[in-house]
């Protein structure tokens, strides 16, 4: 660089602070390759050394004059390598979502550029009173997807409650894909019970994977909403539980949903409710700005008004269970 060019750019003012902006925008631009070469399946192609003109069939490319830029784009954030023509993968990122049990995290990257992305571009026109955001439909099996990369922590702590409580019956509230059902299953052979969901494809899927995992006839999954009451499903349960789905209900009904699932519950059996709650991590505060930002979903549950609403609704010893303290992620437990 000529040096004066040089001594010209060395006293910007707040050179530093541009400079790691910059460098952030590095980062966002790691992230939008990621993003395209998830979607497109390119990081799974290049499981073996390619060049361009062997991925492109195999992306189903027309347009050579936009994919070798993202190629290139790779090269540069350092995810890909070229030599001879020749594209390998290189980073550690590109590494791990190429492979076969790598959806949760793709998926999660997926929702954050996607969906996240957008509620950032649109909310300073909300904050002003432009509508909420219409998500929840077109982005319900994306968040499906990434919310699996939870399941290590929460594998361990549905297993850890069904040995503790020894439930016969269980109810699970927004079953999703019945995940979390086969984790209790497996940590008590004879445990049977009833999963409900609002969404049908979710039940559909729910059904499915039972019915795969063998365990179609211990547990039911029926549509249906919560609020709507429960007669139908059949209590009492010894243990009721809401995984993830908390913040779908504004915080002034919860009191209300609450009193509704205690009255389903077998006495001293447990209500078990995991959210990641509110607080000054940059994961829950991000979040709560997502779901406030869209139409259908509250803002996170502070733990201490969720513990405070269960015990007005009856509940008796209820206590926090910390899962991931750093981050704010909590599960809650009330016995009647």
């Amino acid at each position: 660089m000529n040096i004066k060019i040089l001594a010209s750019f060395l006293r910007t003012p707040r050179l530093a602070s541009k400079l790691a902006l910059m460098k952030d925008l590095r980062a966002l631009s790691r992230l939008h390759f990621l993003y395209a070469a998830v979607d497109m399946g390119l990081l799974k192609v290049l499981r073996i050394p390619s060049s361009l003109q062997q991925i492109a069939p195999q992306v189903d490319s027309e347009r050579l004059e936009l994919l070798e830029p993202l190629l290139d784009l790779g090269v540069s954030v350092g995810e890909l390598s070229r030599s001879n023509g020749v594209y390998t993968l290189e980073g550690k990122r590109a590494r791990v979502l190429a492979e076969e049990d790598a959806d949760p995290f793709a998926a999660y990257l997926q929702e954050a550029v996607s969906y996240h992305g957008s509620v950032y571009v649109e909310l300073a026109a909300r904050i002003k009173g432009a509508p909420l955001g219409e998500y929840l439909e077109r982005t319900a099996g994306l968040v499906a997807r990434s919310s699996r990369t939870l399941e290590p922590l929460m594998r361990v702590f549905v297993r850890d409650l069904v040995r503790e409580r020894k439930p016969e019956r269980l109810l699970e509230v927004g079953c999703g894909s019945g995940i979390y059902m086969r984790h209790a299953a497996e940590a008590d052979l004879a445990l049977t019970g009833v999963g409900i969901d609002m969404q049908e494809a979710a039940v559909r899927q729910a059904r499915e994977n039972l019915r795969r995992w063998g365990l179609s006839g211990r547990f039911t999954v029926l549509q249906a909403d919560i609020r709507t009451g429960g007669a139908e499903l059949g209590g009492p349960f010894e243990l009721v539980t809401l995984y993830n789905n908390l913040y779908y209900f504004e915080p002034h009904l919860r009191p209300a949903l609450f009193t509704g699932l205690r009255t389903l519950l077998a006495p001293g059996g447990t209500l078990a409710i995991v959210s990641l709650m509110r607080g000054d991590s940059v994961s829950s505060r991000n979040f709560d700005v997502v779901l406030r930002s869209t139409a259908g979903c509250a803002a996170l549950p502070d733990s201490e008004e969720t513990m405070r609403q269960l015990k007005s609704a009856g509940f008796a010893d209820v206590r926090m269970h910390q899962i991931m303290k750093s981050e704010h992620f909590a599960g809650v437990l009330a016995r009647k």
